[in-house]
This record gives structure tokens, sequence and C-alpha cells, in this order.
């Protein structure tokens, strides 16, 4: 999991909290869960209708919640993305969107896992 997510994001998440509460944490893991997917999902739509627009609006929404998890190679891909989405680059559009979905995959993963650690505290 440290490979996939920043740990030091997460700490510092839990931090926040005076008691080590990890509510903000879970809610933050619990958005990216539930509104992730449709990030992912309009990325590769926007691909198979050509929008740019629509995909560098997913992507710049996935990357802004994946940075705040600490999820940097799903952050990294997203920033890729939107750069090759506002130049237009077709072919870098459709080499990154494998790249997006195996690396939200992996984060998804991570973060349920974190998520069952904390919801048992």
């Amino acid at each position: 999991m440290n490979q996939v997510l920043d740990m030091s994001v997460v700490d510092e998440l839990l931090s926040l909290s005076d008691d080590g509460d990890p509510e903000l944490l879970l809610d933050l893991i619990q958005l990216f869960l539930a509104d992730g997917p449709a990030k992912v999902k309009s990325v590769v739509d926007g691909l198979g209708k050509q929008d740019f627009d629509q995909m560098e609006r997913a992507a710049h929404a996935l990357k802004g919640s994946a940075g705040n998890l600490g999820a940097r190679l799903l952050q990294e891909v997203c920033e890729n993305m939107q750069l090759a989405t506002r130049k237009h680059e077709l072919a870098a559009v459709t080499q990154l969107t494998p790249q997006l979905e195996r690396q939200f995959a992996a984060a998804r993963t991570a973060l349920e896992a974190l998520q069952k650690r904390y919801t048992a505290v």
C-alpha cells in the first residue's frame, strides 16, 4: 500500500484531529470511492468522443482527490492526462487512459483497505 499511497499524507490527515479521530480521513476516502469511478468513466467516455474538455475536467477533479489522499501515482497520471488533453494529443491520451484506470484501481484497493482499518478502530 505504501507505493500506492504516500502514508505521510494519511498521517497528516489523521494529525488534524486532536484526538486521532479518523473521521476526516474516512470522509475523504468515502468521497473518493463514491466519485472516482464516475471521473474515470468520464475520461474513458471523453476519449471515445475525442472530447478533450471532458477528459481534462475529469482528470483535474480526480487529480485533486488523489492528491488529498496521497495517491501520488494516480495524481501523476492525472496531471499527465491534463497536459495531454490541453494540447489535444490524442495518442498520448489514448496511452494514458489505461494507466489512469490501473492507478485508480490500485488507489481504490489501498484506500478501501485503509477505510476498513480505521473503521474497525
